[in-house]
Formats: C-alpha cells, structure tokens, sequence
C-alpha cells in the first residue's frame, strides 16, 4: 500500500468512526461545537422577521443519509468508479432523510420566505434535498467539494466567496451542501436536514440555526 492509497483509507476509516462517535449518530457527524458562536435568535417569532426582512444567507446541510454509505463512496473514488451523475456511486438520502426533507420543503414552501437565489451543490443527496425546497434552482461546481475532508485552497476560496454575496434588497440567498466545505470555508459546523442563517461574509456570528421541525413555526410566525 503506497502513503496516497494509506492516507485515502485512513481518512474513510476516521470517517466512519467519527459517525459512530457522534452523540446524535442520527445527524451524521457534526453536532455544534462548543466554541462556535451561539445562535442569536432562537425563536420563529424572531427568525421569521429577520428573514422576512432579507439580507441573510440560509446554509442547507443535505438531508440524513445512508452513513453505512460512506465507506462505498470513499471506495469508489479510491477505483475510479465515482460520478457526480451517478447516485448509486454515492451516499444517499435514507428513506427518513427524504421522508424528512419533503416534509422541511413543503414547510419552507408555504412559509414564503423570501429568496432570490437558491445554489446548491451537484451531489445527489444535495439535489435531491433542495429539490423539496424549490423548483428552480443553480448547480454550483464550488459546492460540489471533491473529498470528504481536504479541500484545496481555491475551493475554499470559491465557496467563501459565495457565503459573501449579499442578496438583493428584501431578499435572502440559499445554499444547499454539505458539512466538510461549510467547515472548511468556516470553522462552523452544520447537521444533516439542518439550517445555518449568517451575515453574508461573516463567520463570526450565526444568526440562526433552524432545526428542520422549525420551518413550520417560523411560517406560522410569518
């Protein structure tokens, strides 16, 4: 085994341990950490104005997903049988995460938030999640990341710069993707099914977590 081929394996198996290590092994691997700012609304009364009003970036962790997966995608791109456009290559949505993600979807539907853009990655579990969320939607190469863990400095780079756009007046932005680019780009941590609301550019502050249950209390709130 060459230090290339040692490393990749490594990295799957530090993967699945870290799903069993989890204290919610339900939502995959990436429960908030204790050093990352604390959320600072945390009501759907309050949540609901500040997205009502726009200006926010809404970060959208896929759905909850096969984590039994993890290890046959890894495999995958370790032979070369991985593709973008091939689900089963891939770790999936599991029939609770779409069960789960169609419910959030029509939730955030009817909740009428505004949002003028709605990017996400081309994974098929990041599709397949926002494609409960909205009908019209951009596939993005930068949030597409390549590997579980690294990242190269230009991606990182790519995806910051999307997570500093600010929106037009009134309006909202909305990324679907994943946890290790979210982190990579900013130190913050998001769950599978879960929400991260920011100030466009800044990662020093979260504005809101929303809990896929949640999109229903902040539409009533609206």
């Amino acid at each position: 085994m060459n230090a290339r081929t040692f490393w990749r394996w490594a990295v799957a198996v530090m993967m699945v341990a870290m799903l069993y290590a989890c204290a919610k092994p339900d939502r995959n691997f990436a429960p908030p950490a204790s050093t990352e700012p604390k959320p600072e609304l945390t009501t759907p009364t309050a949540i609901a104005a500040a997205l009502s009003k726009g200006g926010y970036l809404i970060y959208v962790r896929h759905g909850q997903t096969n984590h039994d997966e993890v290890e046959l995608e890894a495999r995958n791109r370790e032979t070369g049988r991985f593709s973008i456009d091939d689900c089963a290559t891939q770790r999936n949505l599991s029939a609770e995460g779409r069960e789960e993600a169609r419910r959030t979807g029509a939730a955030y539907r009817r909740a009428g938030i505004p949002v003028a853009r709605l990017v996400t990655s081309r994974y098929c579990r990041a599709m397949q999640t926002a494609a409960f969320y909205a009908d019209k939607l951009e596939l993005s190469e930068a949030l597409t990341s390549e590997g579980a863990i690294t990242k190269s400095p230009e991606r990182i780079a790519m995806v910051r710069a999307l997570l500093s756009e600010r929106p037009p007046a009134g309006q909202n932005a909305m990324l679907f993707a994943h946890q290790g680019i979210f982190y990579a780009a900013t130190n913050l941590t998001v769950q599978e099914g879960w929400a991260v609301v920011l100030e466009p550019g800044n990662f020093n502050r979260i504005i809101a977590r929303i809990a896929p249950r949640d999109w229903e209390s902040i539409g009533r709130a609206r």
